[in-house]
């Protein structure tokens, strides 16, 4: 059998045995490893297909239980793609298309004079070309030249791009831009420059007509005001910024997904009162479950939680949402939607699994702050003995770090309060929401009245000194890493933003929060660590529902509907230790 040129469909049972005939036992070996990284099909039930590989193993796909780290489950990765790449013949033809004298060979050799390297120590590694080679390759598969380049001709190979080659792609894009004044370059672009590339989202707001995205901002804000101050004069316990962007992604879907389908002109001249009707909903139900499961497109469950959040919405503007409800009632795609709303979400109840099985992965879980907390005195140590003034990068470096420890010190020390909650925790001045230890309190404290929550209730919790050094993390970030920012002095937050007066902004502290916990080797966000620590405390007491409803301060029903499975698990390991026990009546 030719390897390059296979008569049947190549699999990945092919691949490995054209790298054990190659002698290399190391891609053999990670080949072998795919099975056991997704969903344990067979080598020989896998394609050889490049795209497929890497949907199925995405470049933030670490899973701790199955990878020692990220640092090894991406080299994995990396050899399986490149064993692919090598027995189907993509990487001869890669290295052919390199090869190639045309256009842009050229503007390569144009760019050179224009390389510089990241440290000029190090030898010319020419760094400005690397994006815009993979741009050369990417477009010599399409016999596409340089002057043929456009943000259209990427947007209509986009599905096939992860999204760290669409970021390579657009740096290319950039590069070249930047570039243009040398006539030796700009003779093989186009003659205008390259665009910003559209959003990538699905509910992308360029597709939506100007006038129909200013009323869904209307719409949403009318619907996410509660009650109306007179005496100030101004609405008083708004929604939070997470309720108001899921109702703004909710309905900037249902209106997108109909310009999508085609069922809505672009140019319509139809006002968003016109779009919510039962014969729209159903136009756009029907095509969100003709691709449900397809990459890029919603789940029942979102569907399901979208349309629901529409119906709030519509209600608050004076629309009724009833006609819509009854004429999707019956929809067996919505209805499936339904029931896995009312349940934790896949991969939240996965993660929690994941959890629950593993006693290290438990540990590292529950001492997070701390090891964290190491990590950035690490840090600020090393500096301090080379006597070196601390780079930006290295300063926001510490900053995240130091951050997201005492965020995690604060939420499995004290209580797992909403994200953005702990960071709008004020900790002086009249308003305090959190009290730091005084003369004859040694705990700090945790006080957040009813408006500042998100189910209007009251948290009260104390955050005890020597419990696991949550307290003393806490301490430790107010020493040494919330001067790290700029606006810490006139700022009464915890932690403090970085425009002044505001608090850190959600947004913000995501993107750290998921950076630095995978790291740490448990990938994560904040709503998975609140559904970790209440797994963790329901497996361990079986059937006490009520501690989880002070953990979490939710309601009842929401702690059995998220919560069951962990529950029902734990009954049945007691049941098994029982049965176990009663082998020593036979003795």
């Amino acid at each position: 059998m030719s390897f390059q040129n296979p008569i049947a469909a190549m699999t990945l049972q092919d691949v490995q045995s054209w790298a054990l005939n190659a002698n290399n036992r190391d891609y053999a070996n990670a080949v072998g490893r795919f099975s056991q990284l997704t969903d344990n099909l067979g080598l020989s039930q896998v394609p050889a297909n490049l795209h497929i590989i890497k949907q199925s193993l995405p470049l933030d796909g670490f899973n701790p239980s199955l990878s020692k780290s990220e640092k090894a489950y991406k080299a994995t990765r990396r050899k399986i793609i490149a064993a692919v790449k090598g027995a189907t013949g993509e990487a001869n033809s890669s290295k052919a298309r390199r090869a190639r004298r045309d256009d842009w060979a050229e503007l390569l050799k144009a760019l050179e004079p224009n390389a510089v390297t990241a440290s000029p120590q190090k030898a010319p590694a020419k760094q400005i070309l690397i994006p815009v080679r993979k741009l050369a390759d990417v477009a010599r598969t399409g016999d596409i030249k340089p002057n043929d380049v456009s943000q259209d001709w990427l947007d209509s190979i986009s599905p096939m791009l992860e999204t760290n080659e669409w970021k390579t792609l657009q740096r290319a894009l950039r590069t070249l831009n930047r570039l243009r004044h040398d006539d030796n370059v700009c003779r093989f672009l186009p003659k205008a420059p390259f665009p910003a590339p559209k959003p990538r989202r699905q509910e992308n707001l360029h597709l939506i007509p100007t006038h129909i995205a200013d009323e869904i901002d209307e719409w949403v804000h009318n619907a996410t005001l509660t009650e109306f101050d007179p005496v100030e004069r101004e609405y008083v316990d708004a929604a939070s910024v997470s309720n108001v962007n899921f109702k703004l992604a909710a309905m900037r879907k249902f209106v997108s997904t109909l310009l999508r389908s085609g069922r809505l002109h672009p140019q319509t001249n139809l006002v968003l009162r016109d779009l919510m009707t039962p014969e729209y909903a159903a136009d756009a139900v029907r095509y969100w479950s003709q691709h449900e499961n397809q990459k890029g497109h919603i789940s029942a469950r979102t569907a399901f939680d979208y349309l629901k959040s529409n119906y709030v919405v519509m209600a608050r503007n004076g629309v009724d949402p009833s006609p819509m409800k009854g004429h999707l009632r019956a929809n067996r795609f919505l209805k499936g939607g339904k029931q896995a709303s009312n349940d934790m979400s896949p991969t939240s109840r996965k993660f929690c699994e994941h959890l629950l099985a593993s006693p290290q992965q438990t540990m590292t879980f529950l001492s997070m702050h701390v090891h964290l907390r190491n990590q950035a005195n690490t840090l600020l140590e090393n500096l301090s003995e080379n006597s070196n003034a601390p780079t930006s990068n290295e300063t926001a470096r510490i900053r995240q770090i130091g951050t997201v420890a005492a965020i995690c010190a604060l939420e499995t020390r004290g209580a797992p309060i909403r994200i953005e909650s702990a960071l709008e925790l004020v900790f002086r001045g009249p308003g305090r929401t959190f009290h730091l230890p005084s003369g004859k309190t040694k705990h700090a404290t945790i006080d957040l009245g009813a408006e500042h929550t998100k189910n209007n209730v009251t948290i009260w919790a104390p955050i005890q000194p020597n419990n696991l050094n949550g307290l003393e993390v806490i301490l430790w970030y107010l020493e040494h890493i919330r001067p790290l920012y700029e606006h810490h002095d006139e700022s009464v937050h915890l932690f403090p933003g970085f425009k002044s007066g505001k608090a850190l902004e959600y947004g913000t502290f995501l993107r750290w929060f998921k950076r630095h916990t995978r790291a740490a080797g448990l990938p994560m966000t904040p709503h998975k660590f609140r559904h970790g620590l209440a797994s963790l405390l329901l497996q361990h007491n079986p059937g006490r529902c009520d501690l989880l409803e002070r953990l979490l301060d939710d309601t009842p029903a929401t702690v059995r509907r998220n919560y069951a499975w962990v529950n029902e698990r734990a009954k049945r390991a007691e049941v098994q230790k029982f049965i176990l026990d009663l082998t020593g009546v036979v003795k």
